[in-house]
């Protein structure tokens, strides 16, 4: 009896040390995973896309706890993504199939070669803006290259500016319900059943008929030279009954346009390389679309979730500039009716005096404005937003007039004694500081004469 006891207890405890053995076997695998994927995670971190722009993710959340976090996921936890194919500018991509561009001769907006749409999108820090330019069109697609300077990201460190070319097909402008305003490297420049900028004609059709539509948003994910899609999506309905007034610079004025408000939820749709803890539940959503069935332009994307960049992910179209057949120099105009001018054409680096080469029709207009009127004399002021300390940025506005008085001077010969300069910083806004859209306003020059 005591011999069978003891054999029992010996059995017990080989069994024991075996499932130690094991699972420490397993625990050195799991460590190994740690290691290579926390590695990963920090060469993904040094890399300058992460935060794209027009995106709401970051890219995967798995370092927002260190390396421990990672462990508990690996040793059991349940908030790993799914499974999802991932694509990348390498791939093969199959043409647009032949379509007509839609009429532009009678759009509020028209989306033509050379129109560029200027959007503001929110992130965690500060408004980062982008520059969109619309390029030359095909029988099958339209062009658009995206533009965005240096900005800060959600982790502190500074992105570097980039700029990247896509397409979308004409065919997609007429019936897609996926919207997608995030550019990156090695993403895909073309991709099918998407619409940019604007809503596809089905879209709009419906909303204009029903009230109500189902939209989808695409976003992209980083894993090293590769890109995984997801999408956040839900039922979208009209808010007001009528249209409502949204004001936007259009050609360097202040203007107010006629746009359709929608409000939705959105959840994430099939599969989902995020962690679900990374995912937005139940997000509120609202989108202004310009009421224009030529080219319903999509003047704001916003979606309230901790997951998007702390609740702040918001796209928004501040500025559009497009070609008019007789343009009027609205700087002379103003200097000669108000003696104020305000512009918003005049672009600096982020956080710098340097002044961008998209600045030049706006400071040939200054020129010619003072060719014009040779006895006037003008001085720059320079303005910013109250994003960052009053001492800041009011030696920041200092600088950008002075900058712009010094390319005056130097490239356009205009006599010194001419010209003086000043800054305000954020002393005197002409708009709200609490909204996306206000802050755009608020940073500009003027130009005031004696």
């Amino acid at each position: 009896m005591i011999v069978s006891a003891f054999a029992v207890l010996f059995l017990i405890a080989i069994l024991g040390l075996g499932g130690l053995i094991y699972a420490g076997c397993k625990l050195k695998q799991k460590a190994t995973a740690v290691l290579h994927q926390t590695t990963t995670t920090m060469q993904h971190t040094s890399e300058p896309e992460r935060d794209k722009p027009g995106s709401p993710e970051n890219s995967p959340p798995d370092n927002t706890a260190g390396p421990l976090s990672n462990l508990s996921n690996l040793l059991g936890g349940d908030d790993d993504g799914d499974l999802v194919q991932s694509f990348s500018d390498k791939d093969p991509v199959e043409p647009c199939p032949a379509a007509p561009y839609p009429s532009q001769s009678a759009a509020r907006i028209p989306l033509q070669p050379g129109t560029v749409i200027t959007t503001a999108w929110g992130i965690k820090y500060e408004d980062v803006e982008s520059r969109i330019e619309l390029g030359s069109g095909t029988p099958s697609s339209i062009a658009m290259t995206n533009s965005t300077g240096a900005f800060r990201l959600d982790e502190g460190n500074e992105a570097e500016p980039s700029s990247h070319t896509d397409s979308v097909c004409n065919a997609d402008l007429g019936s897609a319900s996926t919207y997608v305003t995030v550019v990156t490297e090695h993403m895909p420049h073309l991709i099918h059943g998407v619409t940019r900028l604007r809503l596809s004609d089905k879209s709009f059709g419906e909303i204009k008929s029903s009230g109500k539509t189902n939209l989808t948003y695409l976003d992209v994910m980083d894993y090293g030279d590769e890109r995984k899609p997801t999408h956040d999506g839900g039922l979208f309905t009209r808010v007001e009954p009528d249209d409502v007034p949204y004001p936007l610079i259009v050609n360097d004025q202040r203007v107010t346009l006629p746009a359709i408000h929608l409000a939705g939820i959105t959840n994430s749709i099939g599969k989902d390389p995020r962690p679900k803890s990374a995912r937005p539940h139940n997000a509120a959503a609202d989108i202004y679309v310009i009421d224009d069935r030529l080219d319903p332009l999509v003047l704001l994307w916003k979606e309230k979730s901790t997951a998007l960049h702390d609740d702040k992910f918001r796209v928004e179209v501040v500025k559009v500039d497009f070609v008019v057949p007789r343009p009027v120099n609205s700087v002379e105009k103003q200097l000669k009716e108000q003696k104020r001018a305000v512009t918003y054409g005049i672009y600096f680096d982020f956080n710098k005096d340097t002044i961008k080469q998209e600045s030049e029709p706006v400071l040939k207009q200054i020129v010619q404005a003072m060719m014009d009127n040779p006895t006037w004399k003008l001085t720059v002021e320079g303005h910013t937003d109250n994003i960052g300390g009053d001492a800041y940025n009011l030696d920041l506005s200092k600088r950008r007039a002075a900058a712009v008085k010094q390319a005056l001077v130097t490239r356009y010969h205009i006599a010194p004694d001419r010209l003086s300069a000043d800054g305000f910083g954020a002393s005197s806004p002409i708009d709200t500081n609490d909204t996306l859209e206000g802050r755009a306003r608020n940073r500009r020059v003027e130009l005031t004469r004696e």
